[in-house]
């Protein structure tokens, strides 16, 4: 791999590829890029995380460098996530600035930390750094308010250590996307689109990617059902699990929680952005995977799937698939379902009200109390005019 030296990237910077002059942009907005000459993609991959460029330079390695102070030992660098990735940079381009190995990196790092203490007042002139007084280089990320930072990730958290807010950066023309954007586009159900099914608190989706149900209105409702009975325990699934968030949710609430999810990056990205187990999504068809299994599951929770059987779009009818749901529950389950009162199901869904739902459930399974906990929501912003379907809560004897 070629490595481009400050000096070349700042000639190329004066080019047609980039805007005339510089912007002022909040620190907060300026995110992890490549390092000597990767691009942050190729970077991820060299550091094997898919999300350092959906990180903040202020909450990167060059900023914990500088959090730890002056006084840390050459092992606490060498121990450290600058220490991890100045190694990356070497593994895959031989250097980082003058550093060759962990004794350069050391010297690297201890020069940062000088001038960070104001012990040093000179601009590093080495072959691997800007030239002095260059600007920050950086390109927009797409569908983001966030930038990927090309050049200058020192002089941002030296800035942001310094107290700043804010500085003055030079923009490529262009977007870049990240891997996270890149994996949340590819899962099947959205077809491309910019969306998020659950919520995945990371900068560059902040401002542009709507999220489509909100869910802490459901896991509020199930937890509260569930504390004042005394079942918030045993074993949990739910059903069409997407990117896995009511399973990390409910793990992190002492339960031995499993999803089943069609698509395979629903357990890639389950991983990644909540730390769930990939092992705890069980990958294929729901039908194909309740029909092949007798286990049952002290809670179980399917959101938003019934309607698709009763649309004619799954393995087998809504009846059937209900009835497996109910094969499959010990204790509670927790149900919802598109409803006609929405834009999009007003007619395909004639009937599906909440009445209609409840003696669905009733008629169709063996549990003996259905009850209805109220609409979710997420009938605001853009899917005012969808949404708002009832959480059900069935159960068998009032346990």
């Amino acid at each position: 791999m070629t490595v481009l030296s400050a000096p070349v990237r700042h000639r190329l910077a004066r080019g047609t590829r980039w805007h005339a002059g510089t912007r002022e942009v909040r620190l907060s907005h300026l995110l992890l890029g490549g390092q000597n000459g990767m691009t942050g993609h190729e970077f991820a991959t060299a550091m094997i995380d898919p999300l350092w460029p959906s990180r903040r330079v202020v909450e990167g390695p060059h900023a914990h460098l500088l959090e730890r102070g002056p006084e840390q030992s050459d092992r606490d660098i060498l121990r450290s996530s600058y220490a991890r990735m100045a190694r990356a940079c070497i593994r895959h381009t031989g250097v980082y600035f003058d550093a060759t190995d962990d004794a350069g990196i050391v010297a690297q790092a201890r020069q940062v930390l000088a001038r960070a203490a104001g012990r040093s007042a000179d601009v590093p002139t080495g072959v691997m750094h800007s030239p002095p007084g260059q600007p920050v280089l950086v390109v927009p990320i797409a569908d983001s308010s966030c930038f990927q930072v090309i050049d200058g990730h020192h002089r941002i958290a030296l800035a942001a250590a310094a107290g700043a807010t804010t500085m003055p950066v030079r923009v490529r023309r262009g977007k870049v996307t990240t891997p996270l954007q890149d994996l949340l586009h590819e899962m099947s159900w959205l077809e491309g689109g910019r969306e998020l099914y659950q919520p995945v608190d990371s900068p560059e989706l902040t401002a542009m990617w709507p999220i489509v149900r909100c869910c802490i209105d459901r896991l509020e409702a199930m937890e509260a059902f569930l504390r004042a009975r005394g079942l918030l325990e045993g074993s949990y699934l739910d059903v069409a699990s997407c990117y896995g968030w009511f399973v990390g949710q409910m793990a992190e609430r002492g339960m031995a929680a499993e999803g089943i999810e069609r698509d395979p990056l629903g357990a890639t990205l389950g991983r990644l952005v909540y730390g769930v187990d990939p092992d705890r999504i069980r990958i294929g068809d729901v039908v194909d995977a309740l029909r092949g299994t007798r286990e049952q599951w002290d809670v179980v929770s399917c959101f938003s799937l019934l309607h698709h059987f009763v649309l004619g779009r799954g393995a087998c009818d809504e009846v059937e698939l209900i009835r497996l749901l109910d094969r499959s529950t010990r204790r509670v389950l927790f149900f919802d379902t598109g409803q006609e009162h929405e834009r999009w199901f007003h007619k395909s869904l004639r009937g599906w009200n909440p009445e209609h739902i409840r003696e669905f459930l009733l008629t169709n399974t063996t549990f003996d109390q259905v009850l209805d906990l109220g609409p979710d929501r997420d009938a605001v912003g853009p899917y005012a005019e969808n949404y708002g379907r009832h959480l059900f809560v069935c159960t068998r004897g009032d346990r």
